[in-house]
């Protein structure tokens, strides 16, 4: 959790980060298809009227085709299912509810757990977005789409480096509600208000401009690490110290957690190279596997040697 405060330590490394992920972070069908949920938003004076819109389920679910929720293990649902899971336990009732909410203007902690947490917890569980095991990254996006200045999008090869994500329900709800607690302290810490979403590109309300610096953030010090490798800890730090100053002390705790990303960074490229190439053994096997189940392959394979 300590590096997220330490890219939300002011407004100005905030916003930098955000830029480095408006440069490069998926500019073309993905961003064209959201840009179009969102001004489908404007279109509508409300969230009911908005889901009277036939048209909305398919153009969701087919942007979280192009935000990459149907591949590499992920399953989507039909967008029939998706559609009928609106019916079911009052999700339809607790998403209307929860569009008179805006992440900024939520007063406290207080106010989420006796009138937020509930309504999410519902349809959190009962939305139908994803076949396969994990909801939390599919859900997530979903309701973002659906509440788009409430609920932050959360990205599997982005945010999850945060936070640990298992693919139990249970422990999933109680990480999706961290997370949701966590992005309004940083709101309220940066004073983040409509006025600092100008529209472009991917900044469309408040809880994208977290995940947008979060995105950015991830993207840079992924770039430092392949180009200048032990140096990369300097040169976030260097970038770091133009919008802030340093005590001492600070700049070694920040170092220090920098470095263990940095190692965790390196981890997870040799774990995707190696669950590459045992998807390619199994394919020339005639054996056809997901990643997510040869995931679950190589974490009970490193509990039996534990």
């Amino acid at each position: 959790m300590k590096i997220l405060d330490f890219l939300f330590k002011n407004k100005e490394i905030f916003f930098y980060f955000i830029n480095e992920c408006n440069k490069k972070y998926r500019p073309g069908h993905g961003l064209s298809l959201y840009k179009d949920i969102i001004k489908k938003h404007k279109e509508n004076n409300d969230l009911e009227s908005f889901l009277n819109d036939e048209g909305i389920y398919p153009l969701i679910i087919k942007t979280l085709q192009a935000w990459n929720m149907d591949r590499r293990g992920a399953r989507l649902t039909t967008v029939e299912n998706f559609k009928q899971s609106f019916s079911f336990n009052h999700v339809k009732e607790d998403l209307v509810k929860l569009s008179n909410y805006k992440l900024q203007s939520i007063n406290n902690n207080r106010q989420i757990e006796s009138e937020i947490i509930g309504l999410l917890e519902n349809v959190f569980l009962n939305l139908k977005v994803m076949e396969s095991k994990k909801r939390i990254v599919g859900v997530s996006k979903a309701l973002h789409f659906l509440l788009p200045d409430l609920i932050m999008p959360i990205d599997n090869k982005y945010t999850t480096n945060f936070f640990n994500v298992s693919t139990d329900l249970k422990r999933e709800l109680s990480t999706f509600k961290n997370i949701f607690i966590k992005i309004f302290e940083i709101t309220k810490c940066l004073c983040l208000t409509q006025n600092d979403v100008d529209g472009k590109k991917w900044n469309t309300s408040v809880p994208k401009l977290i995940d947008n610096a979060i995105i950015g953030f991830n993207q840079y010090f992924k770039e430092c690490v392949l180009q200048f490798n032990d140096d990369a800890v300097e040169k976030v730090i260097s970038v770091i110290e133009k919008f802030t100053s340093l005590k001492s002390a600070e700049k070694e705790w920040y170092k220090r957690l920098l470095e263990t990303q940095r190692d965790k960074l390196i981890k997870s490229e040799r774990e995707k190279i190696r669950k590459k190439l045992l998807i390619e053994k199994a394919s020339k096997a005639g054996i056809t596997v997901s990643e997510e189940e040869v995931g679950d392959y190589l974490a009970n394979k490193m509990s039996i040697m534990k």
